[in-house]
C-alpha cells in the first residue's frame, strides 16, 4: 500500500485493530475503508454499498489432515467431528460451516491447530494458504478442493470520493503486481494470481 500510495496525491491515516474491532469500526462508518475480503463484510452490507480495490494478495482456505492421511475434500466428511479453526476466520468460513454439524474449536493460531491435530485432538483443521505454509510438510490436503478462494483488498464505503481514490489506487497496485513487486515483498507468502482469474476485477 505504501508503494502504491507514494505515487498518489492522497494521505492515508491507518489505524490497526484486531479483525472483529476493525470490522465494527468500518461498519459504524468510523473509517472510509478497511483491509479485508468481501466475504468478511457481505453479511452486513449489500453489494452496492461497497467498492473494492485491485487485490493486494490472494488466499485460499482448505481442509487439512496429517501428512499420512488421505486428503479430505468436503466439509460434509467431518460431520460431528472436532475441527480446529483460527479465531477470526469465522467471518470468511461461516457459509461453509453453518449447515454442517461440526464441533468447531476456535484457537489462537495455525501452530496450535497443527499441534492439536498431531496430538489427535482434531480430526482436521481449516487453514488458509499462504498462512499455513510453514506447516505444510506435516499436512495433507486436496489442492483441487478449496473451501474458498479470495483476495485481500482495500474495501471502502461506496462514495464518489472513495470511488476516485480506489480507481487511482487500483491502477498503481496493478502496476506493482505486474512489475513483480508483490512477489518481492511477500516472498514465500506470495500466492500467484492473474488478472483474468475469477474475482480479481471487482464488479463495482
Amino acid at each position: 500500500m505504501a508503494r502504491a500510495v507514494a505515487n498518489l496525491d492522497v494521505e492515508l491515516n491507518a489505524t490497526f485493530y484486531p479483525i472483529r474491532r476493525a470490522l465494527l469500526v468500518f461498519e459504524q462508518g468510523e473509517a472510509d475503508c478497511i483491509y479485508s475480503s468481501t466475504e468478511a463484510l457481505e453479511q452486513n452490507f449489500s453489494k452496492d454499498e461497497l467498492i473494492s480495490s485491485y487485490p493486494l494478495g490472494k488466499f485460499s482456505f482448505f481442509l487439512f489432515t496429517l501428512k499420512n492421511n488421505a486428503p479430505i475434500a468436503s466439509v460434509s466428511a467431518l460431520e460431528n467431528k472436532q475441527v480446529g479453526v483460527v479465531s477470526g476466520q469465522e467471518h470468511f468460513l461461516h457459509p461453509f460451516l453453518e449447515n454442517h454439524h461440526l464441533d468447531v474449536i476456535w484457537s489462537r493460531s495455525d501452530a496450535l491447530n497443527v499441534s492439536m491435530l498431531e496430538y489427535g485432538r482434531f480430526e482436521a483443521i481449516i487453514g488458509a494458504i499462504p498462512d499455513i505454509r510453514p506447516y505444510l510438510d506435516k499436512l495433507s490436503y486436496s489442492p483441487d478442493h478449496p473451501l474458498l478462494n479470495s483476495f485481500d483488498r482495500l474495501i471502502c464505503h461506496n462514495t464518489e470520493r472513495n470511488q476516485a481514490f480506489l480507481s487511482q489506487l487500483s491502477r498503481e497496485l496493478k502496476k506493482l503486481k505486474h512489475d513483480g513487486i508483490y512477489q518481492d515483498i511477500a516472498g514465500p507468502l506470495y500466492v500467484e494470481f492473474d488478472d483474468d482469474d475469477p474475482g480479481v476485477e471487482p464488479d463495482s
